[in-house]
């Protein structure tokens, strides 16, 4: 690979180690410190130490396994400008997170600044990762960090990135080398302005037979490509030009040497960029492998607990979608006064209720945790029935030994009453279970039939207090209407967005959304969002087929 970038000026050194010892004892001062590492962290690194690892180009499933287990070990991450939630999510939660904003053009601090709170936090004895986007050692100033730690004698290590000189054009297709095309790649920045490049450097970059791969070039790029047509590149070179590339993002623009500028200033592309020059560009080598990933170039956002939305967000993103986890309900036990008291008497009183209605599967951990605390066990549910909402719940049902003796045809209030329509309720008791959030529809309905109903909230639900992070990851993510689709798990969640975001109804609004049910999709109506679709049942396999019909 040959560069073409900015040289970095020799750097100063003494020929001895910059703190002064020889690099024996240095050796042995490092054995000594990691015989005391952390207890917490097994890893291989002396307290106090810093780690520079490449994020990768922007797909957060890129990050390298050793990436991972550094960020999971960090005690504080210095991130570039909206990095992506789910690298910055493997950290502790206890972690100290700091933006350290490397957007061109808008830095929130500046490169000396950034290694001087490196310095600081290791010479702490802290676990500091600086993570970077693609590759700390290509153009991202990796090389500047790791000599300033060297001079201020702490240890660090370095852990590359998939550089975007090649995931980005894999992205969108295009091999960066093939043997019929060309025997060299050559890579540059395009921060330099072009005016001032030599005519041997410019010759160079004109040969044919070459990959040329231009990171940051889109500022200079319609100087460039002058230049290089005055120094000989063939005018018909397929050039492509890759706007966040390996994300749901990602835009393309493609033409020739001749047309390209052309094409730039018809439909202008902002960066970040990736520019891509010669033969490989060109249509006939173009590999169409992303077609096997049919979600890709869509972002949806989920509103549920991570946890509980795992396995839907990596079957998203196995078929090419860019998920953001954003929980929009924090779960937790009542609050309200009386109301743990309520619980505990219908919990003394179990025996004297025919069915036992689970709403949902928090109101299955809640209750069955109540129930533990009190000293009782399932066997003390032996003399009631018990009705779940839906599969999830009946999924939670299972995992602690019970099977439920009946569910709704349609996982909705409609179908819970449709259910005991053809029951025998009269001056049956009731135990409905359910969070604080819940309206009168079903136990209204009970009641009708005769049934003597008592609900019980076993848990509350309110909007939660989001990390930074990722506030701005959707602030940015909704200003833009980057989002192609919305999955809301109930009425709540859809009011907490809003009122999580202030100043941004009209782009949740205008945004497609899933609804688990009819009603979360008439709460979505109501709420006059722009198009509501609700799978055929509340389960991961019904939401997949739905959001695949609807992007089809």
């Amino acid at each position: 690979m040959v560069t073409n970038g900015p040289r970095d000026p020799e750097p100063n050194r003494s020929p001895s180690p910059p703190n002064g010892l020889s690099f024996p004892a240095q050796r042995e001062i490092f054995f000594q410190e990691k015989v005391s590492l952390d207890s917490r962290k097994p890893g291989i690194y002396p307290k106090g130490h810093v780690i520079l690892v490449g994020a990768g180009p922007g797909d957060p499933g890129l990050l390298t396994l050793r990436g991972k287990k550094a960020l999971e070990e960090a005690d504080v991450v210095l991130y570039d400008h909206l990095a992506h939630p789910d690298l910055l999510d493997l950290a502790p939660s206890g972690a100290e997170r700091i933006d350290v904003g490397k957007e061109r053009g808008h830095p929130r601090m500046s490169q000396r600044e950034i290694e001087s709170v490196l310095i600081d936090r290791a010479s702490k004895g802290l676990s500091v990762v600086r993570l970077k986007g693609g590759d700390p050692f290509v153009f991202g100033r990796g090389g500047e960090e790791g000599l300033a730690l060297e001079n201020a004698g702490i240890p660090y290590a370095v852990i590359p990135g998939v550089t975007s000189v090649t995931a980005a054009p894999a992205y969108a297709g295009l091999p960066v080398s093939h043997r019929d095309t060309n025997s060299r790649i050559v890579v540059m920045t395009g921060h330099d302005n072009p005016e001032k490049l030599p005519d041997k450097t410019l010759d160079a970059l004109s040969l044919p037979d070459q990959t040329l791969v231009i990171l940051m070039g889109v500022e200079h790029f319609k100087k460039l490509s002058a230049r290089l047509l005055e120094h000989g590149i063939a005018p018909d070179t397929p050039v492509m030009a890759i706007r966040w590339g390996t994300t749901a993002s990602q835009e393309i623009r493609e033409g020739t040497m001749s047309t390209i500028s052309r094409v730039l200033e018809e439909c202008p592309i902002k960066p970040p960029a990736t520019i891509v020059i010669g033969r490989v560009a060109g249509k006939s080598w173009r590999l169409g492998w992303q077609k096997n990933r049919p979600l890709f170039g869509k972002r949806i956002l989920l509103t549920r607990e991570r946890d509980a939305s795992a396995a839907l967000k990596q079957c998203l993103e196995t078929f090419g979608a860019e998920v953001v986890s954003c929980p929009v309900l924090e779960i937790r036990p009542p609050s309200a006064p009386g109301v743990l008291e309520e619980v505990d008497n219908a919990i003394r009183e179990i025996s004297l209720f025919s069915w036992i209605i689970f709403l949902s599967p928090n109101g299955v951990r809640y209750f069955l945790d109540h129930l533990f605390k009190a000293g009782k066990d399932i066997r003390s549910l032996a003399s009631c029935r018990i009705f779940s909402m839906g599969p999830s719940t009946t999924q939670v049902l299972n995992s602690f030994g019970i099977i439920p003796d009946g569910s709704p045809l349609e996982s909705h209030a409609n179908g819970v009453l449709e259910f005991f329509r053809s029951e025998d309720c009269q001056k049956k008791q009731f135990l409905l279970i359910r969070g604080d959030r819940g309206d009168r529809t079903i136990p209204d309905g009970l009641i009708s039939f005769g049934a003597i109903v008592r609900r019980i909230s076993c848990y509350e639900n309110r909007p939660p207090a989001l990390p930074e992070y990722l506030r701005e990851r959707v602030v940015s993510a909704l200003d833009e209407r980057e989002f192609h689709l919305i999955v809301y798990y109930s009425p709540s969640a859809f009011h907490h967005l809003v009122e999580l975001f202030p100043g941004h109804e009209d782009s949740i609004r205008q945004t497609a959304a899933l609804a688990i049910g009819p009603t979360t999709a008439n709460a979505l109506q109501k709420g006059e969002v722009i198009r509501v679709i609700v799978p055929e049942e509340p389960s991961d396999e019904a939401v997949l087929t739905e959001i695949f019909r609807y992007f089809s």
